[in-house]
């Protein structure tokens, strides 16, 4: 019978501490609910906040872009204009060269041109000219 009246006393304090234990996890579960709301809030208005600054930042983002983009044209154009630049001060160069290289050709073949030689002559020796010298 012990056993019995054991069982007994705690079926009669469960029954009086259980609504009692239920109620408190009901509070906790409330208060627990509520704090992840109040936290989501809170991560609501942090995100919206960033949403807008990254608004803000998409105006001078764009402004970099395009002087970005302008940079990238004027180099592009500036290296069209010295590869042309350097291509027509080497056609000119070249020119210039050849143009003296053929004056310089022109000098010596009028200086090395002579009366034509016929071969069916006799050529001098060196007695006959210095016989004519003596004369």
């Amino acid at each position: 019978m012990d056993l019995e009246v054991f069982f007994e006393s705690i079926s009669y304090i469960c029954m009086k501490v259980l609504p009692l234990l239920g109620v408190v996890l009901l509070i906790y579960l409330i208060l627990m609910v509520r704090n992840i709301i109040a936290a989501l809030k809170s991560a609501t208005k942090t995100l919206d906040e960033a949403n807008l600054q990254l608004r803000k930042l998409d105006i001078p983002l764009n402004t970099v872009c395009e002087i970005s983009k302008s940079i990238d044209y004027v180099h592009e154009s500036a290296k069209e204009s010295l590869k042309s630049i350097s291509l027509s001060l080497y056609e000119s160069i070249t020119a210039l060269k050849e143009w003296i290289v053929n004056t310089l050709h022109k000098k010596d073949t009028e200086e090395t041109v002579t009366e034509p030689v016929d071969l069916n002559e006799d050529v001098p020796t060196s007695e006959m000219i210095a016989s004519e010298d003596a004369q």
